[in-house]
Formats: C-alpha cells, sequence, structure tokens
C-alpha cells in the first residue's frame, strides 16, 4: 500500500523516534537541530497545504485496513485539523529542540525522544483521522505516550503515581467514548466522520442521548475538565518538555479537538449545550482561582491550563460561528504563550534547582534572556495589547458582554450573557494575578521570602533559550499582523461551525465598554498581586474533600478495599474450595440446559449396542478415576492417574483414531514423569481429616455430568453450519496433509498451537521459579541437616537426597 502526503506525515514522526534513539543523541552539540528537523519537515509540507485549505479545499485519504471490521486508514485535512496539525509539528519542533540541551549529556535522551514522538504521531494521526475506531487508536496511543512521559523519571514516586492518575482517568473516558463511537458507528452505517456528520436526523436517534454521554465523558476526562481536573497537574510531575507538549499545546486539547470536530451536528441537538456551557464555565473558573494559590511554577501553569480548557469548552457550547472563531483564537493563543512558559520554568529549574517563587527573585539579573521570554509570555498569558491573547479575551468579554445586552432572539440569553461575563472575568483577574505573581516573585522582586534563596548553579547557554523565546515573541508580537492569520482562523472556525465565518478579526475597536473592562482585568490583577499572601492564606483553608485528589483517592482505596474483601472472600481460602466454586458454576449450567432440553425430540444414539470391550475399557477407567480418589499416597494417586489416560487411550484405538491416541499416549507418559519429578521436590502435605467427603463426591460426579453433557449437546445440536468439510475438502490442497486433525493444529489454527505451547512453557517456567524458591532452599537445608544427624558424620550431606521418600513422593 503506497505512502501518500498525509500518511507520510505520520510516518516520519512515528520513525523519527527510533532513529534518535539509535543515534545516542547526548553526544552530539548539534543533534537538538537535527532532533527538530522531522516536526519541522511536516510543518512546513502543512503550511504549503494551507493556501488551498483555508479556500474551502479538503484533502482526504482512505484505505481498506480491516474492511471486515469496518476499520479503514482514513485520514481528513481541512480547516479545524490543519490548525490542530499546525501547533502539533510547530511546536512540537520547538520542543524537539529545547529537549536536547534539557537532557544535556544524559543517556536517557534518546529514550525520551522515542517517547516524544510517539506521543508526536499519535496526536497528529488523532487530529488528522476521519474513521472514528482509528481515531480511538491515536487517542489511546496518546494516553500510553503519555504514561511513559510521565513517569519517565522512574524514580520519584510524584511522577509514577501522576502517571497512574492520568493513565486511569483519561483510559477510563477513552473506553467509554469507544463505546459511545460503536453505539454512533453502528447506527449510522458507518464509522467515517464526515459521512456521520452529513447524516440527516442523527440528533433524533434514540441512542443519540447515550452516544453523547459516552462521547462527553471521554472528551472531558482527556481535556482536564471538572471533576476530572485534578489529574492534570499531577501530570506536571513529568520532565518539563512533556509538560509543555503534552499537559499546555497537544495533548489536553483532544477532548476539545474532537467536542470541536462533532460541533457542526450535535451542537444542533438541545442536549449539548448544557453540559458543555456548565462544565466548562466551572472549569475556567476553578482552574483560574486555584492557580493563585501555589508557589510552584509548573503548578500555576497547570491551573491556568485547566482554566483556558474550560474556556474552550464552554464556547463550543453555543452555536454561532462568530463563537467558534473565538475558539480558534484561544487554541492558538494559549499555544504560544503556554508552551514557553512551561520550557522557561523548566530552564529556572534546571539552572537555579528549584521552581519553588518562595527560593525564586531577581532572576532578570541572573537570566536575562529567560526573562525576556517569560515577560513576553507572561504579558501575552495575561492578555495584554497587542499580543494574541488580549484579542482572544477581548473576543470572549465581548461575545458575552452582545449576549447580555442585545441576546433578545435567544432563550435566556440575558441570564446567560451574564453569567457567561462574570465567569470570564472572574477568569481573566485570577488569572491575570496569578501569572503576574510568578513574574514579579520570579524575575522581578529584588528579595525572596526563603531566608535561604536559590543560587545559579549552571548557566543555561543561549540554544536552551532559543525556543521559548521564538514561541514568546511569536505570541506577543504577530497578532499585530492578525490579517495575516485570520484565513487560516476563519477555516478552522468555519470546519467547526459547518458555515462560513465572515467576522474580521481587529486588535482595537476604540474605547469600547469591552475594552474598558479588558484593561479593568490587568489593573486588578497587579492589586491582587499585592494581597496575594492573604488570597494564599484564604484558598489553603479550604477542605480536603473539595480536592480531587483526595477524592480520587478515597475512590480508589475504596475500589481496592472491596476487591481485597471480595477476593479474600471467594479465595481466600485453601485451592479445593475456589475449585468448587468454579466447577460447580458450570454444573450449574448444565443443569439449567437440561431442563430446557426437550428430550423427547432428542435422536437415538444409534441401532448398535455397545461391545463388551468398551464397557471393558470405561470399567478400567472408572475404577482407575476412584483409585484416585481413594489413593493415600502421592505415588499411587500418580499412577491410577495415568491409567486413567491409558484407558482413553484405547477409546482412541478403538476408534481408529491412531493420531490422537498417540499424543494421548505421550501426553500421559509427560504428565506422570512430571508429577513425579515435581512431587519429588515438594515437602508432603500434613494428613488432613477430611469432613466434606460427601460434597467432595457430590461436586466430582457433577463435572461428570457436565463433561457428559457438553459431549451431548455437541453431538446433538448444530450451532450455524459445521465447519468439517472445509476443513476435510482443504486439508491437502492447502495444509499439504492428510491427517485432518494435524493439518489443523499446525497449519489452520497454528496461532493457537503456539499459543498453547506458550502458556506451557510459561507454566514450567513457573514451577521451576516455584521449587527454586527460597522457602524450598531452607527445606533442603534442613532435610540435609537431619541426614547429617543420622548419619553422625560431621562430612557434609549431598546437595540431592538420597532416598527419594525422603522428599515426599510418598506419604507412608
Amino acid at each position: 500500500m503506497p505512502l501518500t502526503a498525509l500518511f507520510l506525515c505520520v510516518t516520519v514522526l512515528a520513525l523519527a523516534g527510533p532513529a534518535l534513539w539509535l543515534l545516542r543523541p547526548h553526544r552530539s552539540r548539534w543533534f537538538a537541530w537535527l532532533a527538530a528537523a522531522p516536526p519541522a519537515a511536516v510543518a512546513g509540507w502543512l503550511l504549503w497545504q494551507a493556501p488551498a485549505i483555508v479556500q474551502g479545499q479538503t484533502l482526504v485519504e482512505n484505505y481498506a485496513w480491516a474492511p471486515d471490521l469496518g476499520l479503514a486508514l482514513s485520514l481528513r485535512l481541512d480547516g479545524l485539523s490543519l490548525l490542530f496539525a499546525l501547533i502539533v509539528t510547530g511546536i512540537g519542533a520547538c520542543i524537539a529542540f529545547y529537549t536536547h540541551y534539557y537532557y544535556e549529556h544524559d543517556e536517557q535522551q534518546g529514550y525520551f525522544y522515542l517517547l516524544l514522538f510517539f506521543f508526536m504521531a499519535s496526536m497528529l494521526g488523532l487530529v488528522l483521522a476521519n474513521h472514528l475506531l482509528l481515531l480511538y487508536i491515536f487517542w489511546e496511543g496518546t494516553s500510553i505516550s503519555s504514561y511513559l512521559l510521565i513517569a519517565f523519571k522512574s524514580g520519584y514516586k510524584g511522577a509514577v503515581e501522576g502517571a497512574r492518575r492520568a493513565l486511569i482517568v483519561t483510559t477510563v473516558g477513552g473506553l467509554a467514548m469507544l463505546a459511545g463511537m460503536l453505539l454512533l458507528g453502528q447506527t449510522a452505517g458507518t464509522y467515517q466522520i464526515d459521512e456521520i456528520l452529513a447524516q440527516p436526523g442523527l440528533i433524533n436517534m434514540p441512542v443519540f442521548p447515550w452516544v453523547l454521554g459516552l462521547l462527553l465523558l471521554g472528551a472531558f476526562t482527556k481535556s482536564a475538565q471538572w471533576p476530572f481536573h485534578f489529574w492534570l497537574p499531577g501530570a506536571m510531575a513529568a520532565p518539563t518538555p512533556a509538560s509543555a507538549y503534552l499537559h499546555s499545546a497537544t495533548m489536553v486539547k483532544a477532548g476539545v479537538y474532537l467536542l470541536a470536530r462533532l460541533h457542526p451536528t450535535f451542537a444542533l441537538s438541545p442536549l449539548w449545550f448544557w453540559p458543555l456551557f456548565v462544565i466548562g464555565g466551572i472549569t475556567m473558573v476553578l482552574g483560574a482561582v486555584s492557580a493563585i494559590r501555589y508557589r510552584d511554577m509548573k503548578a500555576i501553569l497547570a491551573y491556568t491550563t485547566i482554566s483556558a480548557l474550560g474556556t474552550m469548552v464552554m464556547l463550543l457550547a453555543f452555536g454561532q460561528a462568530e463563537a467558534m472563531l473565538i475558539v480558534t483564537v484561544t487554541i492558538a493563543a494559549h499555544a504560544l504563550y503556554k508552551a514557553p512558559l512551561f520550557l522557561i520554568a523548566g530552564i529556572v529549574d534546571h539552572s537555579m534547582g528549584t521552581r519553588d517563587l518562595r527560593r525564586l527573585a531577581g532572576l532578570w539579573r541572573t537570566l536575562p534572556w529567560v526573562a525576556v521570554a517569560a515577560i513576553l509570555a507572561g504579558l501575552s498569558m495575561a492578555g495584554v495589547p497587542p499580543t494574541w491573547n488580549f484579542l482572544a479575551k477581548e473576543l470572549l468579554l465581548d461575545e458575552f458582554y452582545h449576549l447580555w445586552t442585545h441576546g433578545e432572539a435567544m432563550a435566556n440569553a440575558t441570564l446567560l450573557g451574564a453569567v457567561g461575563l462574570v465567569a470570564s472575568l472572574v477568569m481573566a483577574v485570577a488569572g491575570a494575578a496569578a501569572i503576574f505573581t510568578l513574574l514579579w516573585e520570579g524575575f522581578l522582586r529584588a528579595k525572596a521570602d526563603d531566608p535561604h534563596p536559590a543560587q545559579l548553579q549552571h548557566r543555561p547557554p543561549f540554544g536552551f533559550v532559543l525556543a521559548p523565546l521564538l514561541l514568546a515573541m511569536f505570541g506577543a508580537l504577530t497578532a499585530l499582523g492578525i490579517g495575516f492569520f485570520q484565513p487560516l482562523l476563519a477555516a478552522a472556525a468555519g470546519a467547526i461551525a459547518g458555515a462560513p465565518v465572515d467576522k474580521t478579526l481587529k486588535l482595537w475597536h476604540g474605547w469600547t465598554p469591552v475594552m474598558i473592562m479588558s484593561l479593568s482585568v490587568l489593573a486588578v490583577g497587579m492589586l491582587l498581586v499585592v494581597v496575594r499572601r492573604f488570597l494564599r492564606a484564604g484558598l489553603e483553608t479550604t477542605p480536603p474533600w473539595l480536592n480531587g485528589v483526595h477524592l480520587y483517592d478515597r475512590t480508589i482505596d475504596i475500589i481496592y478495599g472491596f476487591a481485597y474483601r471480595l477476593t479474600k472472600l471467594v479465595q481466600g481460602g485453601p485451592m479445593a474450595p475456589q475449585a468448587a466454586v468454579t466447577l460447580m458454576a458450570g454444573i450449574g449450567v448444565v443443569l439449567l440446559a437440561f431442563w430446557q432440553v426437550d428430550w423427547g425430540a432428542l435422536p437415538a444414539f444409534g441401532s448398535e449396542p455397545p461391545l463388551p470391550l468398551e464397557f471393558l475399557i470405561m470399567g478400567v477407567a472408572a475404577v482407575a478415576a476412584a483409585a484416585t480418589v481413594r489413593a493415600v499416597s502421592r505415588l499411587s494417586a500418580i499412577i491410577s492417574l495415568g491409567v486413567v489416560g491409558i484407558a482413553v487411550t484405547l477409546l482412541f484405538v478403538f476408534y481408529s483414531a491412531p493420531d490422537l491416541a498417540l499424543t494421548q499416549l505421550l501426553i500421559e507418559v509427560l504428565t506422570v514423569i512430571l508429577l513425579v519429578l515435581v512431587f519429588f521436590r515438594v515437602q508432603p502435605d500434613k494428613p488432613l481429616v477430611d469432613t466434606r467427603r460427601p460434597l467432595r463426591w457430590a461436586i466430582a460426579a457433577g463435572m461428570g455430568l457436565f463433561g457428559m453433557g457438553v459431549v451431548l449437546a455437541s453431538q446433538f445440536y448444530q450451532v450455524g453450519p459445521s465447519i468439517s468439510p472445509y476443513f476435510l475438502a482443504n486439508s491437502l490442497p492447502l495444509g499439504q496433509g492428510g491427517n485432518v486433525v494435524n493439518v489443523i493444529l499446525v497449519d489452520f489454527r497454528g496461532y493457537d498451537t503456539l499459543g498453547e505451547i506458550t502458556v506451557l512453557g510459561l507454566a514450567a517456567l513457573g514451577g521451576y521459579a516455584v521449587l527454586r524458591s527460597p522457602q524450598l532452599h531452607a527445606l533442603r537445608r534442613q532435610l540435609n541437616r537431619r541426614l547429617q544427624g543420622l548419619m553422625g558424620s560431621d562430612q557434609p550431606a549431598p546437595s540431592a537426597p538420597v532416598e527419594p521418600q525422603t522428599m515426599g513422593v510418598s506419604d507412608d
């Protein structure tokens, strides 16, 4: 299957990781440029396609992958996927460049690149996927790679816990999303996203509420919406390049992307608006206010990221095309200021040995270029003109202000506008206060709070600062030429809204009420910096049950406690009762089936009665089975069990199945030998007074009936067409063998046979490990000491006991 453009883009990123890993990047100073080349090349190709995409064209590539399963390799590049793909590759190139300096001289740098590009390829595939199941595959690829990146510092407990928390929350949501996708695809008759969205009456289907709820659960968990937001701050234990890339610019926007992709059709449903508006609004305010509380630079950035994601989700609740334009501007602005701020936090930590603002001060003197990048990105985050985020917040405030004052055509528009405007102002003020606090305490003030302030450990090279500096300058200055970016943003907004967007973006609209509110936000944010200690003290008094991590941990503890008690109840005793529960469950199923059988309608067994030889063989097997149960010693039980197997072998011979007879005979011989060898090494059991022998006889008899019932069912009932003619007809031409059973085992179902061999091999290794355990070594030493005492000699005893009976082959 030839790879075309979109497939080649994903493949380039997927192969770049292993290539960089094998090249040992920590040994080369120039490697940063090489690492940035693959995503930069893909971003360049995407920019080359941009003129056609913004004109309304769509690039689609389809290949059948597994047609019987409805799975296809279907990729699609339109305005929305182009915007996200440029963020993935453009910021990905900067992160790849930065990573080389962050892990300079670290032997794990190549492995980090492997994981980073694994995630990059998964994220690019996710935003290009035009098939629900393919989107889910890439979705889970981002979850797995994210888990590995967060837990990269495996020796740090916080990293492992944060990775586990992120994986559990996003995977549970992903499974719910998969269920919704399957319902949606089966109901619509196709899994192609563009075909699903084009179907009329989709939102009126009976399963649509279930589909919507399941898909929203997946999107909310991935994009850290309340009440699932708690996993994102814990994920900040990841290395800084991963935090900057995954948890600010790309992965956490996957849920936003999914909502945006489904928006053209799903937003027509009345069930769409309220979950997004309410959950997004709560997340927006909660994240921004919580950020003021923290003194760790990455924690502040993490909670403001949650706030920005809530803003995007709340805006996606609306159906107007103008609101979708605000979404695209917010997505671009957030990526351009938040990614450099995370990278700057990593440089500060790398150079000063801490990110704690209590120990930092005056970094504008110590790290001047870092301070320049931080101030530019921080001003953009606060919404200071003429930055990208100033434009995004102006549009946000203007949208709700207009809805509040001119929303007569929409039900409850005045109330919605007022609520949205208040929430947006609170978010903007808290976000500005948080970033101004970070800039003041870390870079501008003269003295730290801690009596032992951090000292410069080593000065970062300019290449280390280059990536965040370029991103910060781009986000802070290029909004002056917003008309150049208007077509791309409008094309993305049109793909979300399902209709063209004709609103023109401008930085200056005059001295409007919205402009006054925007400047007032900055002023209030600066005032809150002055009283930040009182705000922190008040926020730190919140009860622990409001903390999402606390609730998550309690929930996990309850689940583990329930599982422990249930396991102790069901599997807490000896093996025999556990096996009895399982066997009795099978017997119950057979008895229920027997109750439903019309015995009078069943055919007879046949006209020929069983021969005396058959009765003889079956009688020998029955006597040997009874002898196995009644045996006093292990050796006697093993021998009588072998007799049962030999009797079954004779039945195969009698019914002209020599291949099965030979296989059965070999298995019985091997089983007897293995049991003798194992029990030779295992300490004999203490004799027990069996008070439940009648119950065990009943279970054994029931299992006999179970086996007989299965055989009878397979004899009398045919479910579907028989597969025997196929094997009989194709054994010789396809498998080159006349022995149908052997051909089935080796050729037609060769993977099953390989799996059985693998299971037996693993079981053998497990048995060997158990027999070589320290407890058995201690038992051997104890027996050796006893043998020395019996021999009355000071000579060391042999490493293995002389008498097999000493190790428990016989219980006599």
